[in-house]
């Protein structure tokens, strides 16, 4: 809802004051210019972007104007999960996680958090972390930094439709400016017609110079930070899940020893079983 109105009071501003001093919406308000820039711009962006970017460009999109899931409600439930979870490894042993890592769908405790498991992203995250945990091969150190560079390659990759947008947005003055030198060009070739009908074509040139610093700065601009803040939203997550996995990872690595079968046994036990 916040956007919406941030769209509306920006073309209310723009358009409405043009209007307010003289002008005509028509004079301004030209399908050619528009064609020709945005058109140069999508197909520049398409150029210059995979597949795969563009799809989670429109994926962002949407979810920039509708309202965050990732609010409290949804961080209690990732809260909750993660500690079910550890809970499972530590009152049981750690290979009762494969019931529910490996086979999330139907797994109950996943469906009781239906918040976490509609996020695919956060969710496969649990699941690759959890089952390098699962495996006990990594120390501590190797998990955390095992972890913490997935999610530097996930911010890479969320956060590349927001730069690649960004760049088009730049680049829309000059899209703009290019609109305007054709319509300069087509005036000079009528100069021998009426000074009025020259001033009209002057006028209407300078509408794609306008057209391109609006979809710079009142269009795609916006959108790119508009899109930033969703990703960033959408990788938080993982931070939250890795501090949890590096904390658990950390005490039962200086307190609990695992056995082949899963178990988790105190250091003075194990002690006695190598004696």
């Amino acid at each position: 809802m916040q956007k919406l109105i941030g769209v509306v009071v920006v073309l209310s501003v723009i358009f409405g004051g043009f209007i307010f001093l003289g002008g005509k919406f028509e004079f301004i308000f030209k399908w050619s210019e528009i064609i020709i820039i945005f058109g140069a711009a999508f197909a520049s962006l398409l150029m210059s972007t995979t597949s795969g970017t563009l799809k989670l460009m429109t994926q962002q999109l949407g979810l920039a104007f509708r309202a965050t899931s990732y609010n409290k409600d949804y961080y209690q439930e990732l809260l909750s999960l993660m500690f079910e979870l550890i809970n499972i490894a530590r009152v049981q042993n750690i290979k009762a996680l494969d019931v529910h890592v490996e086979n999330p769908d139907t797994s109950k405790i996943f469906a009781k958090y239906p918040r976490v498991t509609k996020d695919t992203l956060t969710t496969n995250f649990i699941i690759d972390s959890f089952r390098q945990v699962i495996t006990g091969k990594q120390s501590h150190h190797l998990l955390e930094a095992f972890l913490e560079e997935e999610i530097e390659h996930l911010e890479d990759e969320y956060t590349k439709p927001s730069e690649k947008l960004h760049a088009t947005a730049e680049a829309m003055p000059g899209l703009g400016i290019l609109a305007a030198v054709m319509g300069i060009i087509l005036t000079m070739q009528g100069l021998d017609g009426e000074i009025s009908e020259i001033g009209k074509n002057i006028a209407a040139a300078l509408v794609g110079t306008f057209t391109g610093v609006f979809g710079c700065y009142c269009v795609l601009g916006p959108m790119s930070s508009s899109i930033k803040d969703v990703s960033e939203s959408q990788v938080a997550p993982l931070q939250c899940v890795k501090s949890i996995l590096s904390a658990y990872s950390q005490a039962n690595q200086h307190t609990c020893v695992l056995t082949p079968e899963g178990r988790i046994l105190k250091p003075a036990t194990s002690h006695r079983l190598s004696n």
